[in-house]
């Protein structure tokens, strides 16, 4: 799970619990979910306008070496 091992995510949850607390951690948590959920759907709208703007570039090259070629 995110090239951690399972002592090393033991170790940071309890890390968690002792900086944080046991009544506030579950908050962190849902926070950090949220966070994490909103990140990933910013990377994947991106990754989304990218591939669209290549697959755009791609058929104006294609279309400019047909007419080239003619």
């Amino acid at each position: 799970m995110f090239g951690i091992s399972s002592s090393e995510f033991w170790i940071i949850v309890l890390v968690a619990v002792v900086l944080a607390g046991p009544k506030q951690l579950p908050d962190i948590l849902r926070c950090a979910g949220r966070l994490y959920r909103k990140l990933n759907k910013i990377i994947r709208n991106f990754r989304q306008v990218v591939d669209d703007t290549m697959y755009d570039a791609d058929r104006i090259a294609d279309r400019l070496t047909d007419e080239k070629d003619e």
